[in-house]
């Protein structure tokens, strides 16, 4: 099994080689750097009786569409991949309101105190007037 997965390994990086000089030709045309974007490949592979790959064709921007449990796993393991290696985080809505609330404490010194005497305003039972000091 490691053989035919190693000559698969094969089969795609020549391909991907071949195909270089012409993405790059693309990219200079646009303008873009190559570490700013990305495509994701689909390459369908016949495996013969002997275990040796046939490459049969190259899809752009291949199709994420899940009919089956098993396509639905393939395909979520490929896209949590592809978000891992472009450097995309998960996002904590709380989190990022939390640090953002801290950030603006620490840069604004008046937010500081004017959230101290609402506070203290608030223990008391005292209502928070903002035109009184």
């Amino acid at each position: 099994m490691d053989l035919m997965w190693s000559r698969i390994y094969d089969v795609i990086l020549k391909t991907l080689i071949c195909g270089e000089s012409h993405v790059m030709q693309q990219l200079k045309k646009i303008g873009v750097h190559r570490n700013n974007c990305f495509e994701v490949f689909g390459y369908d592979v016949l495996i013969d009786s002997d275990l040796k790959p046939w490459l049969v064709e190259v899809n752009l921007s291949p199709a994420l569409a899940t009919d089956s449990p098993l396509d639905h796993k393939i395909k979520g393991t490929l896209l949590t991949d592809i978000f891992n290696l472009i450097g995309v985080k998960r996002f904590d809505r709380k989190k990022e309101s939390i640090n953002k609330m801290k950030n603006r404490m620490k840069n604004n010194p008046t937010m500081k105190t004017g959230i101290a005497r609402q506070n203290t305003a608030n223990q008391t039972g005292a209502e928070h007037n903002p035109n009184t000091v």
